[in-house]
C-alpha cells in the first residue's frame, strides 16, 4: 500500500539511512507502545549505495498481564501471509504491570530488533551485501519460521544470522553504553532456556559472533 511517507520520499529523495530508520522506527513504535494501541503500521524505503529497498513495518502489541517477565520481541522480514510483498513484522507481548519502569529495557530491544532484521533487508534487497537463504540438506528444526538450519546451532552460526545478531547487540550495547562482550552475555542470559533445551553450546556461538565482530569492527564504526 502507498502511503503519504512513501510519497514524499520519493518526491523529495528524502531516503533514510538505515540509522535513521532504526531511529526513527524504534521512536514511533515506543510511542504507539505508549498509547495502548493493538497494532502499528508503517511503510519506509532505506537506500544503499544508489539502491532502495521497501520495509513494510507491521508490529502488533500483545498483553500478557499474566506473563512473569515485562516483555518479549519476535520479530522476522520476509513474505507476509498472502506472499503479495515482503514485511518487517514484529510482536511485541508484554506484561503491564512491570511497565513503565521496563521501559528503557524495550526501547534497547526495539533497537536491536530493527537493526537485526534491517541486516536482512539489506541482504534481499542490496547487491553488495546480498547473501542466499540458508539451504541444507536436513529438515528444518529450529526455528520453524526462520532460513532453513538443522539445529539451533547453524542457526546461530548461519551466514545471514551472524552479522545480523552481532549488529544488533551492537546497536543494543550502544543504547545501553555496555561492552559488546556484555551484550552478549545479556543475550545468553535470556536466552539460556532456549540454549539448554536445544544442547547449544554457548560458548561456541559466542567465539564465532565475537569473530566476526573483531574481523568487521572498522565497518561498524561507520554510519549506514
Amino acid at each position: 500500500m502507498i502511503n503519504l511517507k512513501q510519497i514524499l520520499q520519493e518526491l523529495t529523495g528524502k531516503v533514510p539511512t538505515r540509522d535513521q530508520f532504526v531511529l526513527d522506527a524504534s521512536r514511533d513504535i515506543v510511542t504507539a507502545f505508549k498509547s495502548g494501541t493493538g497494532r502499528y503500521e508503517d511503510f519506509f524505503i532505506l537506500s544503499r549505495a544508489g539502491e532502495d529497498a521497501e520495509v513494510n513495518l507491521d508490529v502488533k502489541f500483545i498483553r500478557r498481564p499474566k506473563q512473569e517477565y515485562a516483555f518479549s520481541i519476535a520479530a522476522s522480514f520476509g513474505p507476509t501471509k498472502s506472499g503479495t510483498t515482503d514485511a518487517l513484522e514484529m510482536e511485541i507481548e508484554y506484561n503491564p504491570k512491570r511497565f513503565p519502569n521496563a521501559m528503557m529495557a524495550l526501547v534497547s530491544e526495539i533497537k536491536d530488533a530493527l537493526e537485526h532484521e534491517a541486516e536482512h533487508v539489506g541482504q534481499q534487497n542490496y547487491e553488495d551485501m546480498y547473501i542466499m537463504s540458508n539451504r541444507y540438506d536436513e529438515p528444518l528444526a529450529y526455528p520453524e519460521k526462520s532460513p532453513q538450519a538443522p539445529t539451533h546451532y547453524l542457526y546461530l552460526t548461519s551466514n545471514r544470522e551472524v552479522p545480523a545478531y552481532v549488529k544488533g547487540l551492537v546497536k543494543h550495547a550502544r543504547v545501553d553504553k555496555i561492552s559488546f562482550e556484555q551484550a552478549l552475555e545479556n543475550y545468553y542470559s535470556d536466552y539460556i532456556d532456549t540454549f539448554n533445551l536445544h544442547n547449544t553450546d554457548w560458548n561456541k556461538v559466542k567465539q564465532v559472533w565475537m569473530d566476526w565482530w573483531k574481523a568487521n569492527q572498522v565497518s561498524l564504526k561507520k554510519t549506514k
